[in-house]
């Protein structure tokens, strides 16, 4: 019983959130762009608490203020490359004046939170503005739809049929079937793109590395940030979605998937394979 109430959780919450999400990947531009802006922000706010409860104190504004020109690179690059520079020198700085004894440790902290998630979170930027609008639509939908069917899946699979620990120290109740079953999840997902959206932008040779990407580095993200977690002795990154966690609860994933999505599109594009 436990085990559907917390499958029910999932599905809800991701009814609640997923089609803020795809109207958002669907406008494109800076709805998306703006939209993911405050995405990371508030991802680095959970993060920054749980850094917090391992004695590593982030500058809070400074860490936000050097993340949104990091976004915005994928955007406007010369322009944002400048504003990171101008942050990143402020930081330095005013950090010299700082009377504390361990204001390195400070200093990487608010370097880590302000470089780290922003940098990820641009992969869907970049993921969105493959090719065409509409191609880009459609690459951006079918990793989001491979994420979460990977992540209900690994979910059901792991709960009903676990018995194997994929990273017992990191995250005790992920499973080896847990995963294979988000791995197929990853495939499956894919295939119903494939099957349903006419005129799918992607050949099976292109395709099938790309659920092997989604496949591998969406569980790649969830443990990191299981990692992250155990170190701070929390179980969620934060209360905001009351019986699900935070928002870096709901898109570890994601962050790993975007960018090595993106970084694989670009490979394709580069040697004019897509």
């Amino acid at each position: 019983m436990k085990t559907a109430s917390e499958l029910t959780k999932r599905i809800c919450s991701a009814v609640v959130a997923a089609p803020v999400f795809l109207l958002a990947a669907w406008l494109g531009g800076w709805y998306f762009t703006g939209g993911l802006i405050l995405v990371t922000i508030v991802i680095q706010l959970e993060i920054i608490s749980m850094l917090t409860r391992q004695e590593m104190h982030t500058r809070t504004v400074m860490a936000v203020l050097l993340g949104i020109p990091v976004i915005l690179m994928a955007v406007v690059p010369g322009m944002a490359w400048m504003l990171f520079l101008g942050v990143l020198l402020l930081i330095l700085v005013t950090e010299i004046f700082r009377d504390h004894t361990e204001g390195w440790r400070h200093l990487l902290s608010t370097i880590l939170v302000g470089v780290m998630v922003p940098a990820l979170m641009s992969g869907l930027i970049i993921l969105r503005q493959t090719g065409d609008d509409r191609t880009g639509f459609i690459l951006t939908l079918t990793m989001l739809l491979m994420v979460w069917t990977n992540d209900t899946l690994a979910f059901f699979g792991g709960k009903t049929m676990g018995k194997h620990k994929l990273a017992p120290k990191i995250s005790p109740a992920k499973t080896i079937e847990g995963f294979l079953w988000g791995f197929f999840g990853s495939f499956l997902a894919l295939g119903l793109c494939m099957y349903f959206i006419s005129d799918y932008p992607l050949g099976l040779e292109a395709a099938l590395p790309f659920a092997l990407i989604v496949g591998l580095m969406g569980p790649a993200g969830d443990l990191a940030e299981s990692k992250l977690k155990r170190s701070s002795g929390i179980k969620d990154s934060s209360g905001l979605m009351p019986g699900h966690g935070g928002l870096y609860d709901r898109l570890d994933a994601i962050l790993f998937s975007a960018p090595a999505a993106a970084v694989y599109f670009y490979a394709l594009q580069y040697f004019s394979i897509l």
